[in-house]
């Protein structure tokens, strides 16, 4: 007799399995809800991603209003760095009719006027501020102003009084240039360039500022850092030629030529100035002592735009 099959535990398995695997292998799915749940989350899905799409245009509308109004900015700015270039070079015509007649290079052979506006006029309010008969030389006609900004021990100071500051002084003769001196003092604790700064102020309140400057360079000895004391300062005070020695001593000392020290430094730093020798010319600058020639060619070319 053939042993009987036992299909109980066949009939089982499924669901052994199922049941193994998480499920209920006695569970029958609902075709027809299914499809009617599917339909209504593709529905919700198309209508989201509607949404999202409306979204991203809205976005994208500002998006491009904002860069044409950039694009609107930069082009006014453009133009205002036009103009602000050809007020530097004083307009392209006049530059390249300068360099036609003279042959000069821009940059190579003398200096450019600042590009920014606000820096030209900070020159010229710097210039105004400074304008004084005890520290200038030349005639207030001259179309040209050049500010020396010096301190009494830096070397280069002294090697661009003793080479080019006389080539200056005569195109000041000439009523070329005007020039300005200002003490702006970086030696003060080292060297005490400060008393030759307050010399300089004392001997200019005697009409001698500019015999000081020559006396005070010229024995300073080129490449040296010179150390002052009132009695060398008082020496170098009577080698220029200042006529009342004693009022010169009082005025060496004095509050109020301390202050002006200290207010002519102050008119160099606020512009960032902190090394010397330092030069504005006209609207534009020369940091270091560079060759005679450059300095008048850019003198030259300051009073080519105040002519033209």
């Amino acid at each position: 007799m053939a042993k009987k099959k036992n299909n109980s535990r066949d009939e089982m398995a499924p669901h052994e399995m199922g049941a193994a695997n998480g499920t209920d292998a006695s569970f029958t799915p609902d075709v027809t809800g299914t499809a009617t749940r599917s339909a209504a989350n593709v529905a919700t899905m198309r209508a989201l991603a509607t949404l999202i799409v409306l979204v991203l245009l809205v976005i994208a509308f500002f998006l491009g209003r904002a860069s044409v109004g950039n694009g609107a900015d930069h082009a006014g700015a453009g133009k205002t760095g036009a103009t602000s270039s050809d007020a530097k070079t004083g307009g392209s015509k006049q530059l390249a009719a300068f360099v036609a007649e003279t042959g000069l290079a821009p940059g190579q052979d003398f200096a450019l006027p600042l590009s920014e506006e606000n820096g030209r006029k900070a020159l010229k309010q710097t210039q105004k501020d400074l304008d004084a008969p005890t520290r200038t030389l030349g005639k207030d006609s001259a179309p040209v102003t050049l500010t020396v900004m010096s301190d009494f021990s830096c070397p280069m100071c002294t090697r661009w009084e003793q080479q080019t500051l006389p080539a200056l002084e005569e195109l000041a003769a000439a009523g070329d240039v005007k020039l300005q001196w200002v003490n702006l003092v970086i030696f003060a604790e080292q060297y005490r360039s400060d008393i030759a700064a307050h010399g300089a102020i004392a001997a200019g309140k005697q009409g001698k500022l500019w015999e000081f400057v020559h006396a005070a360079y010229g024995a300073a000895g080129e490449g040296n850092h010179a150390e002052y004391t009132k009695e060398s300062v008082t020496e170098m005070a009577k080698a220029a030629g200042v006529p009342d020695i004693e009022k010169f001593k009082t005025d060496l000392t004095s509050d109020e030529t301390e202050k002006q020290m200290q207010d002519e430094s102050r008119s160099a730093r606020r512009l960032g100035i902190n090394g010397t020798p330092f030069f504005i010319v006209g609207d534009s600058v020369i940091s270091g002592a560079y060759p005679t020639e450059y300095f008048a060619n850019t003198i030259k070319y300051q009073k080519y735009l105040a002519t033209h």
